[in-house]
């Protein structure tokens, strides 16, 4: 049997923005895709520190290896990458333009 890894996911953006909103592609015009950079840090390492280890709310923290997953756009034909932050910005930009 396989041990599990926890996850934890890494960004600041509404989930209604992520996954219901409709993103495209800046350059080529195409419908952008959800992926993720993975991370594994185990707590007892030096670069521990600049991960939150934390469970929820209180004082409950994963122990041992965490898998940690920040989410991007990436753009299936041209292969363009954009963090969520950076395409609101993109996207009130455009809109500002038109």
């Amino acid at each position: 049997m396989r041990n599990k890894i926890p996850v934890k996911y890494l960004y600041n953006a509404n989930p209604f923005y992520v996954y219901f909103k409709k993103h495209y592609c800046p350059d080529c015009k195409t419908l952008l895709k959800i992926d993720y950079d993975r991370k594994i840090v185990n707590i007892h390492t030096p670069k521990a520190k600049n991960y939150n280890f934390a469970i929820g709310v209180g004082d409950s923290y994963y122990k041992g290896n965490v898998e940690f997953r920040t989410g991007f756009f990436q753009c299936p034909k041209c292969n363009f990458k954009v963090n969520f932050d950076e395409m609101k910005k993109i996207e009130k930009s455009l809109k500002n333009s038109t």
